[in-house]
């Protein structure tokens, strides 16, 4: 199915530039999820709104040995082996979901795939299996669809779990990076894949490309052997931003095309498959569009008939808007130049490339938009040029906050919740 473009909004854009937002640290670090992490479409007659290059590890100049790879080891031989015997499973579950089978997603939801799944509820403190399991229990094409997303989203706390162990403190740092791979490789990389072809403004998004890349360019910034196994600063946090911030993409863009889908079609399959999914974002929405949560949540649990995908966009843009705005300019309060800086202007620059799906809808100039993140980056990196990167944030406030307004919030923000 191909879709068309929504009319997402029909306001006037105000371009007034907002005032400089606190400098805060988005709660996309997600320390609050580490755990154990080993054992246990397209729019029809428009351009497209996606990004054509894919992200990649900072230039030459960052590093003691820039572009290099820092270990011997191959990217997931780290990962657990039930890591790996749970993704051959999930193959042939995600298989049955995708033909909205019950049956067939209930006898491969099983063995090495649902003790897995139960290994990650112990470690990130959630109940995904019990969910998988009442979902299955409808033995309905839309019970099969909303155990699919949840077992996304299982996967993707265990993907930044894994991630975040990265940075704080896993002594085998190596088998924590590639038990991330491992979810993202056996299980979530069929998502991207959807929405990268049945996505709202999916097309031309070269969302696996940005996460094949981020995952090895991180690899390559690890170092030494356990228990001294150490990263590259200047890599590492960058690229699990890249890879989180790129599934949200996916996420998003999938949410939205399923839930156009099931408008047209009047179809519950779609409408679940959707609210499945939606678990994977649901957090990112929880202090910025608090609110939101419930008008998706409803929609997508009540008559396919009368959800609305532009809705399903804005709540969720509200959210993401704002988490945008927050890293147009916190780099002035750390400092240029340095690793943390550039981790979160490279966040900023991810998130970016979410929101302008809906900013395209909005009538408004993308194409700057992306390039003016794209120099803001490259500036905050070298911390060379003080002047200019202030420049380029100014423009990034201005264009993110005109969005804001769009979207009908207040006040521009990069943290305050929708009341």
């Amino acid at each position: 199915m191909r879709l068309r473009s929504l009319p997402l909004l029909a306001l006037s854009l105000g371009l007034a530039a907002c005032p400089s937002n606190e400098s805060e640290t988005d709660g996309t670090t997600d320390a609050s999820t580490a755990g154990p992490t080993t054992d246990g479409p397209a729019t029809e007659g428009t351009e497209t709104a996606g990004p054509t290059t894919t992200e990649d590890e900072p230039t030459a100049g960052t590093t003691g040995e820039p572009g290099g790879d820092l270990n011997p080891h191959t990217l997931g031989d780290h990962a657990s082996q039930a890591c790996k015997d749970a993704m051959a499973g999930a193959a042939t579950f995600l298989a049955a979901t995708a033909d909205a089978d019950a049956a067939a997603a209930t006898a491969a939801y099983t063995d090495a795939l649902k003790i897995y799944v139960q290994a990650l509820d112990t470690a990130n403190e959630r109940d995904d299996d019990s969910a998988i399991t009442a979902a299955l229990a409808d033995a309905d094409g839309p019970g099969a669809a909303l155990a699919e997303g949840h077992l996304y989203t299982s996967l993707m706390f265990q993907l930044r779990a894994s991630l975040s162990a990265v940075e704080t403190g896993a002594e085998d740092k190596y088998a924590a990076w590639d038990e991330a791979h491992c979810v993202w490789d056996g299980g979530l990389r069929s998502l991207a894949e959807r929405a990268q072809t049945a996505g709202w403004e999916g097309a031309g998004d070269p969302m696996i490309a940005d996460i094949d890349a981020a995952f090895a360019a991180g690899h390559d910034g690890l170092s030494g052997e356990p228990p001294a196994t150490a990263i590259d600063d200047w890599r590492i946090p960058p690229n699990k931003q890249i890879i989180e911030k790129t599934l949200f993409r996916a996420a998003h863009r999938d949410i939205v095309g399923q839930a156009i889908g099931a408008t047209m079609a009047v179809d519950a399959t779609l409408a679940a498959r959707a609210l499945g999914v939606f678990g994977i974002v649901r957090d990112r929405l929880e202090g910025r569009n608090t609110p939101g949560i419930a008008v998706i949540e409803g929609m997508l649990a009540g008559d396919p008939a009368m959800i609305s995908g532009t809705l399903i966009a804005i709540e969720m843009d509200k959210a993401f808007a704002k988490r945008t705005r927050n890293y147009a300019d916190q780099a002035f309060s750390e400092g240029l130049g340095i690793p943390p800086s550039y981790k979160g202007a490279v966040e900023g620059r991810t998130y970016a490339k979410l929101i302008v799906a809906g900013m395209k809808s909005a009538m408004m100039n993308t194409d700057a938009y992306l390039a003016d993140w794209e120099t803001y980056a490259e500036l905050v990196r070298t911390g060379e040029d003080e002047a200019a990167a202030m420049e380029v944030s100014g423009r990034l406030i201005d264009a993110t906050c005109a969005y804001q307004t769009a979207l009908g919030i207040a006040a521009c923000t990069g943290s305050d919740d929708e009341m």
